[in-house]
């Protein structure tokens, strides 16, 4: 015959296997035995809070400080269930509670810290973490998460101390290493940062979102091809995970493999339909591959979804460009205008147009503000000197063509279109400096 303790025992050594059904048994058995078994419900609760049956395991604790009032540990796991329940200001009141009863209960401020941070309230989040950094200076998790917080607050060198403090307790902490990298990586130290992302891939094989990161700096990094293997290393670990087939996508669109881009985007979209950029992303795919009219579709559709989106507005005036649809081009790139109006890319894309059709003075103008936006941008001295030689301004034009050179000394397009207006002010000698230059470079490349 088994007393309370030893069924108690008994369904602890079930908790340990995982049978949590069980251990849930004994449990009852001991509390059966023994009604007022603070210890027994508190273990039921556990069991029955693994399982995912919250609202049991609420009763249980409630059972623990109906006999108990003042246990502290009570309030805590009750504090931690109303938070897998995404209700964080009930877990806060509870927290509070465990902490009125043990002033110095490191993990119930860690925990309360967590949910406030849930809720954006950022500076209790950071009061408690240090609190909690107080009371538990040994455990590194506290140290993981104020070093999160200095992240949002852009204070990327506090990050990287509290991140080596929590190395120093935790040198395997995963989480610790692929925070630290994030910082790095924002700081722009790439070779630290890939080192960190190693480290993570190393300790947590199976984290697929350490693999996307270390992936991400080698597309930054220009390394391509490693950065294919890390994305496709994500996918066969989470094959739903529609950011990493965009990632992929990106990677082969930039090594000429469209197709391959196309094919990632299109699982993208199917695994995320609500988002935007793979509409576009995959318009551009479509581009690349000659089919402008479905191209276009796509960046319709990501019109419809974001109306104020200029990358697609951007993209919808190139495609009309190239059908020949020069009105429209012009009323794309003019949205993006509005919206953004610091966009060279669009007073530059829109000029082009303005010449194709004709308005020469409104080509002048969009020229010359993206100038004024950039005045190192070679190729809206260069166009700008073509309008301006359409115009018979021959001497301004030869103006813009050097300025175009002396930004881009391999110019060639430039040294040919000086050279043109050169012949037309009469100076041969240098137009014919200017083509034998042009040729020379052409020959080169």
């Amino acid at each position: 015959m088994f007393d309370e303790s030893d069924i108690l025992r008994r369904g602890l050594e079930s908790m340990k296997k995982k049978d949590y059904e069980q251990a849930i048994e004994f449990f009852n058995q001991a509390i059966k035995a023994n009604p007022k078994y603070v210890e027994a419900y508190y273990c039921r609760g556990n069991a029955l809070e693994a399982q995912g049956r919250f609202d049991q395991a609420l009763e249980s604790y409630d059972a623990v400080l109906k006999f108990a009032p003042k246990e502290a540990a009570a309030f805590f796991n009750r504090a931690c269930v109303f938070r897998k329940k995404a209700q964080n200001e009930q877990a806060i009141a509870e927290f509070t509670q465990a902490i009125a009863l043990k002033p110095d209960y490191g993990k119930a401020y860690y925990n309360r810290g967590a949910a406030y941070f849930s809720m954006g309230d950022v500076d209790r989040s950071y009061q408690d973490y240090t609190q909690a950094i107080e009371y538990s200076p040994k455990d590194a998790d506290p140290f993981v998460a104020r070093g999160l917080i200095h992240i949002v607050r852009k204070e990327p060198e506090l990050a990287l101390a509290d991140y080596d403090r929590a190395l120093a307790i935790e040198p395997k902490h995963f989480r610790a290493h692929g925070n630290r990298g994030n910082v790095l990586e924002i700081l722009g130290r790439n070779d630290e940062a890939l080192a960190e992302y190693t480290m993570v891939v190393e300790l947590s094989p199976s984290d697929y979102k350490a693999f996307m990161n270390r992936g991400f700096v080698y597309s930054k990094i220009g390394d391509s091809e490693k950065a294919l293997a890390d994305y496709s290393r994500a996918i066969e670990l989470n094959p739903k995970y529609a950011k990493a087939y965009c990632c992929r996508g990106a990677v082969y669109a930039l090594l000429k493999r469209q197709q391959k881009a196309l094919e990632d985007y299109e699982e993208a979209i199917r695994l995320a339909p609500q988002n935007v950029d793979s509409f576009i992303s995959r318009g551009q795919a479509k581009l690349s591959l000659g089919d402008r009219i479905g191209a276009l579709e796509d960046f319709n559709l990501a019109l419809k979804m974001q109306p104020n989106n200029t990358k697609a507005w951007l993209n919808r005036g190139a495609v009309h460009g190239k059908l020949g649809n020069n009105e429209d081009a012009i009323q794309a790139y003019t949205e993006v205008i509005k919206r953004v109006p610091s966009s060279v890319s669009a007073y530059c894309c829109r000029g082009v147009l303005f010449t194709k059709t004709g308005q020469i003075d409104e080509a002048v103008a969009d020229y010359q503000k993206a100038i004024e936006l950039d005045p190192n941008h070679s190729s809206a001295y260069m166009n700008l000197g073509i309008v301006l030689r359409t115009k018979g301004q021959f001497k301004q034009a030869v103006q813009n063509f050097t300025q175009a050179i002396k930004l881009h000394p391999g110019y060639a397009a430039a040294y040919q279109n000086r050279a043109v207006a050169y012949n037309m002010i009469g100076d041969k000698e240098k137009a014919e400096r200017d083509l034998l230059e042009a040729q020379k470079i052409t020959a080169q490349k």
